[in-house]
């Protein structure tokens, strides 16, 4: 500022595309906070887009907030987005064209990774610094004189780009082109005192500009599209990024102190570290503060510094507050030197319509954006929680994260948690699905009428109904049903139909807390049902262990749901289907074992034909591993039947005691892998129980006895708990 002050220029250019002079007027709104990022995206194609971040410190943001408050015409003289983002987009094309035409994956990785030293890196390393930015930061950023040190910078940038190799950059020359147009321009309109805002690489082909008829031929014939600008908010944490037009900034906290405190000697700094650690709960004194000064001051005297930078006091800070551990030193680094500022815009800044419908949303629903995690419980009995609840749901389904669903909402509950964290690139994607309709609800219905429409997979469609219903979005929702008819009548492969069943049946079963008018899921739930238990027994067949591994995985996951769907006439269908499979002598054991467990366990078999169909498959007249294959099948997930049930366990026991030794170590790693499903506790119990030998089964045949007179003493105070 010392610097426009002196020279009081009537025009000011800045690096910068000229499509963002057209929202250059919101710099000087009060309400308008950085950080903040110029965004410029293809209208028709929002995924293009550039971000151009500024922080109260930019030198580039300065400008434009001096230049409006002394009503001087302030305009970007960079390349212009139109040509940028057209001659991006043709590089890609042909950069994806070459790749697919490469052969030689060798050369391609070679040409690929090309390593650049930065130019800065030379002066740092000549003054003796190993850190380009360090040495940046000593020089010019917490300089007593700014104002004096332009012309030693823009000399050392003509010696840089005379001296070092120069490799060829189209892109930068066409940059450089329109800048020296800008100038030009306004030289012609008699622009006296003419302030140029740029990068300090750029300033020689500024200052030594070759003849307008070269740069016109720079600039003949580039491409072009449509372009679109807006401002949003920004994060202290995203300014780090390279994005636009210049690279990121390692520690904006530390800069904007500097910005904002030029004389400090470190005090007030150290001072808002010492609130940093009091906050998160760490103990720091004033005498904390004043040592740390005191040696942040020292190294930089012992360096030959006039000041100390950021180096000397984090050195201080993890020395003296931190007691040398650099760990803390990363609470310092996230709250303080980066710094967890969220930027803000005004209202009426230039929105898409999908975007002012969600800003007007989280209004009404007093929800907030913020850099930082926020976790929050929603009840949906509570109306204003619902609609926070169906909002997050609905952006979720368009691939706007704001919100994650931190646990399930479970069965027959009414609570949902979420944390919520906002980040930039969720603007880009809000512009993105601003194309799917004007409104939250509107983009939600018809970018599901497109997922409905390129489905071609049952359990696909059936995943996306599941995250559909929450949103609430009843057009949409009619448009996936649909298809998920049309999927399910032409589809055959019961593998698919099993996968797509199990979340429809969570869809049947909780649907209806959010009111969800469930009877057509229902039809298409019993045809699948049907379709699956017509195809499974044959689908069981002719597989190898792997394969047979997997089916049992889904037969459980659909066993699970009809318990849980709990409708007599599916779970009756189920039991015979179960039953078919058993009866195939060509199924897979491990699925037959499994089977006949799942049937054991729902009552369908008693123990004595159980106790003849396991003798029968663990008979000697079975091959070892065929037998193994089914015990695994049979005791998966069956601790608890070994532990508890003496049938069951003096045929296991039996059939281990006469198998040859021989056989035992073939069928040794099967069971062994049976076992190792089973919890410590539940292996060391039946370890425990082994070593017992037969004189267990007394001991557990007298503690599962029941007694009847103990039970009736519990049952009125089961009643007063449970209100029966």
């Amino acid at each position: 500022m010392e610097a426009f002050t002196s020279i009081e220029p009537d025009i000011v250019l800045i690096e910068g595309p000229p499509e963002g002079e057209q929202v250059l007027q919101w710099v000087a709104d009060a309400a308008m906070k950085p950080p903040v990022a110029l965004l410029g995206y293809v209208p028709t194609e929002p995924q293009k887009a550039v971000f151009y971040p500024f922080a109260s410190f930019s030198p580039e943001w300065q400008a434009m907030k001096y230049g409006l408050a002394k009503k001087i015409p302030v305009r970007f003289m960079d390349m212009p987005l139109c040509h940028k983002l057209a001659l991006e987009a043709i590089e890609e094309n042909a950069q994806k064209s070459k790749e697919e035409n490469t052969t030689d994956t060798t050369t391609k990785e070679e040409t690929s990774f090309i390593l650049q030293k930065s130019p800065l890196s030379y002066l740092a390393e000549a003054a003796g610094f190993e850190d380009a930015e360090l040495w940046w930061e000593h020089q010019f950023e917490i300089s007593a004189h700014p104002v004096e040190v332009f012309e030693a910078i823009a000399e050392a940038m003509h010696s840089l780009r005379e001296n070092l190799p120069q490799r060829e950059n189209k892109m930068e020359d066409i940059r450089e082109a329109f800048m020296r147009k800008a100038i030009r321009t306004a030289q012609k309109e008699k622009f006296e005192k003419i302030v140029v805002v740029c990068g300090a690489w750029h300033v020689p082909a500024l200052q030594q500009m070759p003849s307008a008829k070269e740069d016109n031929q720079i600039l003949k014939n580039l491409p072009r599209v449509n372009i679109d600008t807006t401002w949003i908010p920004w994060t202290s944490d995203r300014l780090s990024f390279e994005s636009g037009y210049g690279a990121g900034v390692n520690s904006p906290g530390w800069y904007h102190h500097c910005w904002q405190h030029p004389q400090d000697d470190g005090t007030i700094w150290l001072s808002h570290a010492a609130q940093v650690f009091r906050k998160n709960q760490i103990d720091i004194s004033s005498a904390h503060i004043i040592e740390a000064v005191r040696l942040a001051n020292s190294l930089a005297s012992l360096r030959d510094f006039s000041k100390a930078s950021l180096s000397e006091l984090n050195e201080a800070t993890q020395a003296v507050m931190c007691m040398g551990d650099e760990i803390l030193m990363q609470i310092v680094w996230k709250d303080l030197i980066v710094g967890k500022n969220l930027g803000e815009v005004p209202e009426g800044t230039p929105q898409v319509p999908l975007q002012k419908d969600f800003e007007q949303i989280i209004k009404s629903l007093r929800l907030k954006k913020s850099s930082d995690y926020k976790d929050i419980i929603l009840d949906l009995r509570n109306e204003n929680d619902l609609k926070k609840s169906v909002l997050l749901h609905r952006l979720h389904l368009l691939d706007i994260d704001w919100g994650r669903e931190m646990g399930s909402r479970g069965k027959g509950t009414f609570k949902e948690e979420w944390r919520l964290t906002w980040y930039p690139e969720l603007s880009i994607k809000l512009l993105e699905k601003a194309t799917w309709g004007n409104t939250v609800e509107d983009a939600g219905n018809q970018y599901l009428s497109h997922l409905a429409t390129s489905s071609q997979q049952l359990d696909q469609i059936t995943q996306i109904l599941q995250k559909a219903l929450p949103a609430e979005l009843d057009k949409g929702v009619r448009k996936i049903i649909k298809r998920m008819d049309e999927l399910s009548a032409g589809t055959s492969d019961t593998v698919v139909l099993m996968k797509a069943f199990v979340p429809l049946v969570q869809v049947s079963r909780y649907g209806n807390v959010r009111k969800t008018d469930i009877e057509m899921i229902n039809f298409i739930l019993d045809s699948i049902f049907y379709r699956l238990t017509a195809g499974l027994p044959m689908s069981c067949t002719g597989i190898d262990e792997a394969q047979a591994s997997t089916m049992v995985e889904n037969i459980k996951e659909v066993h699970q749901a009809i318990m849980l769907l709990d409708e007599p006439e599916l779970k009756s269908n189920w039991l015979d289907t179960l039953h078919k499979i058993s009866d195939v002598h060509a199924v897979a054991p491990k699925i037959q074992g499994f089977c006949y467990k799942t049937m054991y366990d729902a009552q369908d078999l008693d123990k004595e034909t159980t106790a003849q169909i396991f003798s029968q498959a663990l008979s000697t007249s079975q091959e070892p591993a065929h037998s193994a294959l089914w015990l695994e099948g049979f005791l998966e997930d069956a601790a608890s039947t070994l532990l508890i049930d003496e049938v069951i366990w003096e045929i296991v026991n039996e059939w281990v005691k006469q198998l040859q030794e021989e056989t035992f170590v073939q069928v040794i790693p099967l069971l062994r892998r049976t076992f190792s499903t089973y919890s410590t506790p539940e292996k060391q119990k039946i370890a425990e129980k082994v070593k017992q030998g037969k004189s267990s089964i007394l001991k557990v045949k007298q503690s599962t006895e029941i007694d009847h007179e103990r039970a009736e003493k519990v049952l009125p105070i089961l009643e007063k708990m449970f209100g029966i």
